[in-house]
């Protein structure tokens, strides 16, 4: 049961990373902290600051997951289990890839055929903020049609 809750969560990462990009991150939203908008849309995107907004820490998939690590956590520790190994697979990819993209570190990562790819894909989110919100998770710009090549 644990293979398939973690491609359960899989999907449903790919979601919550395109929606929170796409609708928390890139628009003001009245019941959300001001910084949220701010640090990513204004700092790391209008005034290119490669220092603010680059890293995906595990704590915050923890805290803003956790009405998912408790639901999971009722339904077997298969399932919690699962899905924090989605989240520490998101947290560390993320911030790998975004570090190297961003010029911040070389890391193995960077060496594989999908960075190609994702630095490709996120570039040209920087070049137009309202498309390409996948980092990690490209397919989803292809499902809600955000995708420009």
């Amino acid at each position: 049961m644990f293979l398939e809750w973690l491609i359960v969560w899989f999907f449903v990462m790919a979601i919550l990373e395109y929606a929170i990009h796409r609708w928390a991150m890139h628009r003001i939203v009245p019941w959300l902290p001001d910084w949220i908008f701010t640090e990513h849309a204004v700092e790391h995107h209008a005034k290119k600051r490669n220092d603010i907004n680059i890293d995906l820490p595990l704590y915050n998939h923890i805290i803003v997951g956790s009405p998912l690590l408790l639901w999971a956590f009722s339904i077997s520790d298969e399932c919690f289990v699962a899905l924090m190994c989605i989240f520490m697979f998101h947290s560390y990819t993320w911030t790998k890839i975004h570090r190297g993209i961003h010029g911040l570190e070389t890391n193995w990562i960077m060496k594989t055929n999908f960075y190609k790819l994702a630095k490709h894909h996120h570039e040209l989110h920087h070049n137009r903020p309202s498309k390409n919100f996948g980092v990690v998770f490209l397919f989803t710009d292809i499902f809600f049609r955000t995708k420009i090549a």
